[in-house]
């Protein structure tokens, strides 16, 4: 078993891919074990490995796959080499921002994602960013911990520390009755953090796009009530970013959008990390314009250090801030969902089905 800091030398598989053999390579068993595939009647095999996310890693493990499972791992021309055998892949996650897509067509690869793994997880995990964002729950905890050689923490020397509590307009934190939520990005996370936020009692705004143009799903779905995308930015005090990262929606939250944001305005992003421009919320914060932000995604994955995000810079540990790893989606229900999703991509890629596949 490889630890913690090791990365798994290439496997050779047991028999080469043909017509009657599949073998399927898992990159990041660490979000995602496969096991119990039906391929019948053709005979597989699964190589797993822990995690493994590096261009150069990742091309020395997909040269034998016919098969390929991509969870955050990025698959280009540069990751892919060769890859003579390889005829599909499939995230278990909603996105394909880390897959090329033209690329894949272009060899004749399919893809495909399961859209609506990770809801109901992700929108219970950005709900509780919110309420850490809002109550700066991680910065109180941190106070509460950090003693003087006297053994005094700033509680015992200040006898109150909830003025640290304020918003950027120097008022109280808001309740949730007070809230208004922007949701940008009305797929199935921002349906399930629609109705989380409206159970709570918050006012809720979902958001037009930012072109104005309608989603295809209005077409065969009940049709949203939807508020101008500047109207959202304008009024939201909670501003939640839960859509896909494409062309359209990279750097969509930039400095004009931040510069709109109410001064009580605390954003939370669990989509992706280019959807908003990071440097420009910092400076906002600094300058004490909006109250707060919570991200559980960063521009380069695993994260330690501001070149994988400026959030993590060493200047920025006194501002609201409020991280996670990239582990929204993981729940006992979202593992199980990713698993079934998983198997029936890969039987219904075997069966010539690809109404589900994205190439």
């Amino acid at each position: 078993m490889a630890t913690v800091n090791s990365v798994q030398a290439p496997e050779a598989p047991k028999q080469l891919p043909s017509p009657s053999h599949e073998v399927i390579v898992v990159l990041e068993e660490v979000h995602l074990p496969v096991s119990q595939v039906d391929t019948s009647p053709r005979t597989h095999e699964i190589i797993s490995y822990r995690s493994i996310s590096r261009p150069d890693e990742i091309r020395a493990r997909v040269q034998c796959a016919s098969i390929l499972i991509a969870t955050q791992a990025f698959i280009t021309a540069d990751s892919l080499g060769d890859a003579p055998y390889l005829k599909c892949v499939i995230t278990p996650t909603s996105g394909t921002n880390h897959i090329d897509l033209d690329e894949c067509k272009r060899r004749g690869i399919r893809v495909a994602r399961c859209a609506g793994s990770t809801s109901p997880a992700v929108a219970e995990h950005a709900l509780s960013l919110y309420f850490a964002a809002r109550r700066r729950t991680v910065m109180l905890h941190n106070d509460i911990q950090t003693r003087d050689k006297n053994g005094d923490n700033a509680w015992t020397r200040e006898g109150s520390v909830a003025y640290k509590m304020r918003m950027a307009n120097e008022q109280p934190p808001c309740s949730v009755g007070e809230e208004v939520v922007g949701i940008i990005g009305h797929g199935h996370i921002g349906k399930r953090l629609e109705a989380l936020c409206s159970g709570l009692g918050m006012e809720v705004l979902i958001s037009e796009r930012k072109s104005g143009a309608a989603p295809a799903r209005d077409a065969i779905e009940p049709k949203t009530e939807r508020t101008p995308f500047r109207e959202v930015i304008g009024k939201a005090t909670v501003l939640f970013i839960c859509c896909i990262s494409t062309v359209e929606t990279q750097n969509m939250i930039n400095a004009a959008e931040i510069r709109a944001l109410r001064p009580e305005t605390v954003i939370i992003n669990v989509s992706r990390a280019n959807v908003v421009n990071t440097r420009e919320v910092i400076r906002a914060l600094r300058e004490r314009r909006i109250s707060g932000a919570a991200v559980d995604v960063y521009e380069l994955e695993p994260a330690s250090k501001e070149e994988h995000s400026a959030y993590l810079a060493e200047n920025t540990k006194d501002l609201n801030l409020t991280f996670s790893p990239h582990v929204g989606y993981f729940s006992t229900k979202t593992v199980v969902t990713m698993k079934s999703m998983v198997r029936e991509r890969i039987r219904s890629f075997l069966d010539g089905n690809f109404e589900k596949f994205e190439v």
